[in-house]
């Protein structure tokens, strides 16, 4: 089966791309630079054992999001053996782990050679502005990108020089997978209670008082790092508005407003969910991977979350299924994006083997190996699989994009907006703040950010 990569929009902080212009540009913007800029000798065509060789034996140090287990243990031992002088060393960090400490990390005299960041002001604003990534566009040109990835894929890891404005300008990163917001569903449990999988958030909504009547917890859910809530607030906020209102307030538009009819409705829904005891108990002190390991037990009938955890259910064997709803329109709107992005430390000694380790990874050829691991590759869009909870991943890819509906994560927005608008959830739910003052807090951190720049 196909997957679909395009997607609809390239955001920027106060500049987006139009549709048109991601679908018909050949060369996505900056894929002219044939050098890096900064002291750094470019890249002009795909590594070679040989250059490899010729390093003597050297050690590439990673640090990559828990996500990324999987992957690397299939991709670094077949790494090693291609370049037997190569020892790569690997730490695996969750993503709050990550967040909160790859900038400082990338500045230490002994941090890591390649490290994967997150997209937005917080993180890779900072490591743009502190001047700690390599720029990559020659490797991108190196390694045929513009004719692989999307604009949309490349240009999230854009910057501009002084990592005020993103979307454009040179780029600093890159994943070879796509993710995105939906629906993990148990089968089991839903023949039980006799309800069909929620084909749209109504359907889905309607089911939640069945299901709790037939003793099975509704929503399985856990926001100690902050992170559930927001991915269900994005989806429940695309049941009643576009990608584009969405994308311009994300992107920084002049004018946009997070204080809508839309998102008080979702921020409301995601109180009445608490107070209806629809979600599971001590979900403040549960983290989304524990969350996950519960559903993964059976312990109830959906999990609202981001699609790569499609690797670890499907180990499970359980029968799981997974959606995006449609909205009230019938259309798709969810958050996404490509995953998080690998950057070269600009310190970085060995940053030849960097580019070969990247270059490999992001390649055409290593799609299906992606896609057996249960991930969504955007290189090869010819990629087949045969377990059918993989094929729901796929499908409503598929479907998502064909809707234009993929939105940029909303802690995206300014440098602080992960903190401000996943503990504002916090409190919401726990009824310390109302959902109209949540929306005014928020918005508040995004107006603040706009006149600072």
């Amino acid at each position: 089966m196909k997957l679909v990569t395009f997607r609809r929009r390239a955001l920027a902080a106060g500049a987006v791309l139009s549709t048109a212009a991601l679908l018909t540009a050949c060369t996505p913007p900056g894929s002219d630079r044939d050098t890096p800029s900064g002291d750094f000798e470019a890249i002009t065509a795909p590594v070679t054992t040989e250059q490899i060789a010729a390093l003597g034996d050297v050690t590439l140090k990673v640090w990559a999001d828990s996500g990324e287990q999987v992957t690397l243990d299939d991709f670094v031992p077949a790494f090693e053996n291609r370049y037997p002088n190569v020892k790569v060393e690997v730490t695996i960090k969750s993503f709050d782990d990550i967040i909160k400490t790859v900038v400082n990390a990338m500045d230490s005299k002994n941090g890591p050679d390649l490290a994967e960041g997150n997209q937005g002001y917080q993180t890779d604003g900072t490591l743009v502005k502190a001047g700690l990534l390599r720029p990559i566009d020659d490797i991108a040109k190196a390694y045929g990108w513009s004719d692989l990835y999307s604009a949309y894929s490349l240009d999230q890891f854009r910057w501009n020089d002084d990592g005020t404005k993103w979307g454009a300008g040179t780029l600093y990163g890159n994943n070879p997978t796509t993710q995105y917001i939906g629906v993990f569903y148990n089968l089991d449990l839903l023949n039980q209670a006799g309800v069909q999988p929620p084909q749209s958030y109504a359907e889905l909504e309607a089911s939640l008082p069945v299901l709790k009547d037939a003793g099975i917890t509704p929503v399985v859910f856990g926001n100690a790092d902050k992170q559930a809530a927001m991915h269900i607030f994005g989806s429940l906020a695309g049941r009643c508005q576009s990608a584009d209102d969405i994308n311009d307030w994300v992107a920084g538009v002049e004018g946009a407003t997070f204080v809508n009819d839309c998102n008080l409705r979702a921020a409301q829904t995601i109180e009445d969910w608490v107070a209806k005891g629809y979600v599971s108990d001590g979900f403040n002190g549960t983290s989304m991977d524990d969350a996950a390991a519960k559903f993964g037990d059976g312990q109830g009938a959906y999990f609202v979350a981001g699609d790569w955890f499609t690797q670890q259910l499907v180990e499970t064997g359980k029968n799981f299924g997974f959606t995006v709803p449609t909205g009230d329109n019938g259309k798709r709107v969810s958050t996404g994006s490509s995953g998080m992005g690998w950057h070269i430390n600009a310190k970085s000694e060995v940053a030849l083997v960097a580019a070969a380790f990247i270059g490999e990874l992001h390649s055409a050829d290593y799609g299906q190996k992606l896609a057996d691991q249960a991930r969504v590759p955007i290189a090869d869009p010819t990629a087949t699989v045969s377990n059918p909870l993989m094929a729901d991943d796929i499908a409503s890819a598929g479907l998502l994009f064909a809707d234009n509906g993929q939105t940029a994560y909303l802690d995206w927005a300014t440098d602080t907006m992960y903190d401000v608008f996943g503990s504002g959830l916090q409190q919401m739910m726990a009824g310390q703040i109302t959902a109209a003052e949540f929306l005014d807090l928020v918005q508040s951190d995004w107006d603040n950010f706009q006149s600072s720049k």
